[in-house]
């Protein structure tokens, strides 16, 4: 992989002239903090994979409902009940996702994943021990509230630690952790879908977060941050840290002046956004909502939480085969998001978004296609070829680019309100679709991508008209909103001008 071709170790102009920060791919402390912070994509992967296989043994009670303790061995709820169950989650993280809006204005990065983390402990806990549907779809709200604090606040510190080079490769992790999750839950679920036994699988992300608030203290806070509540030295010492004592001047004088061009502008609301306060801010603020919806809105909850129940009706009750697809796309997700890292900087993230919806495209026609044709034994291994195409292509780009585009796209002071913004839109659809499948399934049965195929098409013709792209992008380099109220006054309402001007903020 390209940004991991040399480090400050090794990135010398002699040996007593250290490299210049901006000069440096990458350094080992770098890696290990957002390797840490992305441990917050894992648990929301694992919470998002754990439900598929354990659905039957515990909406359906298929071992019994005789139990020999104070927790039932099951807790009874028709398919609806179970899409609404399901659902808390996503709802939840809506809610988390809103929240970042004030939570990042008011705590550090490190703090709001802790907060995350506390969340996620106390929501996993009650899902393992819930003795009724009530207690666990709360639970499963309360890790949703943990997955939306979490997705928003490791986006903005991942970008806010790393350099301009690695920033996309880093920023990749907790998409990477995700998929490795939703697999291994999966794996996992498979094996423990029994009597009682279901009820570690949630116990397990309780344990994985207890160890992430561990590692949490053994990251420094970002720079960006420290120098926005003028605690100048801490930065200075953390941006020293993260560059391995590499010449931090230049950079450190750069994030100071930013810093402090943004004194004497307000932090930005959400309602500042929405009211069109900085028409160009409101715009860029839109894509990030557009992008981060399509990590959601294309089809992707349905295969990922629905898919064994879906395929195994394609495949004419076949749960084994529909299984054995649903772990191979699992498999391929992981591969597909390794290539991701090197195709962010090589293609940049709007031709990864291009890539993964035209793909997604394709493989939901596949899908549709493979399945209303009456010839199962001859058109199923194109039902099987478009649920991996559409779930690996997934991958190459809206699983990833979402969690980066709001700091590269926003600046600080409108960063919490509009990764807010983007968050929300990305739990809502999540919340809508998961919720709907049920009825999407039923109503139009083998023909139900069909719908995903139009919104992923539509996507990809919006994306390619009016997404800007942000490779290798300087976030410390954003016009303050001063100067984007002179440059919206002096551009002309309506002129498409307003739209592309500037798009390499």
């Amino acid at each position: 992989m390209g940004f991991l071709k040399k480090s400050a170790n090794t990135t010398t102009t002699s040996p007593n002239q250290p490299v210049k920060s901006h000069e440096i791919n990458f350094t080992k402390y770098m890696f290990w903090c957002a390797a840490v912070v992305s441990i917050s994509g894992f648990v929301t992967g694992w919470h998002i994979g754990a439900p598929n296989m354990p659905q039957y043994v515990i909406s359906r009670c298929i071992y019994g409902t005789e139990s020999e303790s104070p927790l039932p061995v099951c807790l009874p709820m028709s398919d609806v009940t179970w899409g609404h169950t399901v659902g808390a989650f996503p709802l939840g993280a809506l809610v988390g996702g809103l929240a970042t809006n004030y939570l990042n204005s008011l705590f550090s990065r490190r703090v709001n994943l802790i907060i995350a983390a506390s969340w996620n402990i106390l929501g996993s806990l009650l899902s393992a021990v819930s003795v009724s549907v009530e207690m666990y779809a709360v639970g499963r709200a309360f890790v949703g509230i943990a997955s939306g604090i979490a997705g928003a606040s490791a986006a903005i510190y991942v970008a806010e630690i790393s350099t301009n080079r690695c920033r996309g490769a880093f920023g990749s992790f907790f998409g990477i952790f995700l998929n490795i999750a939703i697999l291994i839950a999966q794996l996992i679920a498979r094996y423990m879908s029994f009597s009682y036994v279901w009820r570690f699988i949630w116990a397990i992300p309780a344990i994985i977060s207890v160890v992430q608030i561990g590692l949490i203290f053994t990251v420094v806070e970002t720079p960006r941050r420290l120098c926005a509540v003028k605690q100048h030295d801490e930065a200075r010492e953390s941006l020293l840290k993260l560059r391995n004592h590499g010449d931090i001047e230049e950079e450190f004088e750069a994030i100071v002046e930013s810093r402090r061009q943004e004194e004497n502008i307000k932090l930005v609301s959400i309602w500042d956004i929405i009211r069109c306060q900085s028409r160009r801010l409101t715009w860029n603020a839109f894509i990030v909502v557009v992008v981060q919806m399509y990590n959601q809105v294309g089809g992707i909850g349905p295969m990922s939480v629905y898919s064994v129940g879906f395929l195994a009706k394609v495949f004419g009750g076949n749960t084994e085969l529909a299984t054995n697809v649903v772990l191979a796309q699992a498999g391929a997700n992981i591969i597909a998001t390794f290539i991701a890292v090197v195709l962010i900087g090589w293609i940049g993230r709007k031709g990864c978004m291009l890539l993964s919806l035209l793909g997604m495209t394709t493989g939901a026609v596949f899908i549709v296609i493979g399945a209303v044709l009456d010839e199962p034994e001859r058109l199923g291994p194109l039902v099987i070829t478009g649920a991996i195409l559409f779930s690996f292509t997934y991958c190459l780009g809206c699983a990833i680019v979402p969690w980066l585009i709001a700091p590269e796209l926003l600046p600080l002071q409108a960063l919490p309100a509009g990764a807010a913004m983007g968050t929300a839109s990305n739990w809502l659809f999540n919340y809508l679709i998961n919720t709907l499948w049920p009825l999407i399934d039923n109503d139009l049965g083998n023909y139900s991508f069909v719908l995903f195929a139009g919104i992923n098409f539509g996507g990809f013709v919006f994306l390619l008209i009016f997404m800007p792209e942000t490779t290798g992008k300087d976030i410390d380099r954003h016009d303050s909103i001063a100067e984007e109220k002179e440059d919206d006054e002096a551009t002309p309402v309506g002129s498409i001008q307003l739209v592309n001007e500037k798009t390499d903020l």
